[in-house]
């Protein structure tokens, strides 16, 4: 294991002390894989948060940025709401009402199918279209100024890791 010493990360301080004091109290805990569990999930609610700063303005949150998102990248062909839901990874009930509010914006629109008319496909506006492409360069940029911190080789091996965990977990839940 190597000795290098880890860096501060003073918004992460409180959590690590009390997942220390947790493991005093209760031998045998995995405190490592305890803190990089509580460690991937802050950072998702820190990047989470800073995203809904920066899309605030424009009239969204986060959530209804990721949903938008969704939409542009699958512009040609619309998503019906349950692979929306899935993809956002919002119940369908939580979906509808982001998708009412956006609907009502003019930033995506509701058609029914080609197949099965009784199933709703819901697509980008050209409004919403032309608000992504406004925001995400300036997403990229802060994106880029946070990410600063890791060389590309470090990226390459956190996204390998991270990839490995998540395909590690996926394999848990289908074998549950």
């Amino acid at each position: 294991m190597s000795m290098t010493a880890l860096p501060a990360c003073p918004s992460f301080d409180a959590i690590e002390a009390s997942i220390g004091r947790v493991a005093k109290r209760l031998q045998g805990a995995p405190v490592r894989d305890i803190v990089l569990v509580r460690l991937i999930k802050h950072l998702s609610a820190r990047f989470s948060a800073h995203v809904g700063r920066m899309v605030r303005p424009s009239g969204l949150n986060e959530v209804s940025f990721r949903t938008m998102m969704m939409l542009f990248a699958n512009a040609e062909t619309g998503m019906h709401a349950s692979q929306l839901s899935e993809a956002a990874g919002e119940t369908r009930a939580n979906m509808t009402r982001i998708c009412d509010e956006l609907s009502r914006k003019g930033l995506l629109r509701r058609r029914a199918g080609i197949a099965d008319r009784r199933r709703v496909v819901l697509e980008i506006t050209r409004k919403g279209a032309a608000l992504i492409g406004r925001l995400l360069p300036k997403m990229w940029n802060e994106l880029d100024l946070g990410m600063r911190a890791l060389s590309a080789k470090e990226k390459l091996d956190l996204e390998r890791l991270l990839k490995k965990l998540a395909a590690a977990i996926d394999a848990k839940e289908q074998t549950a």
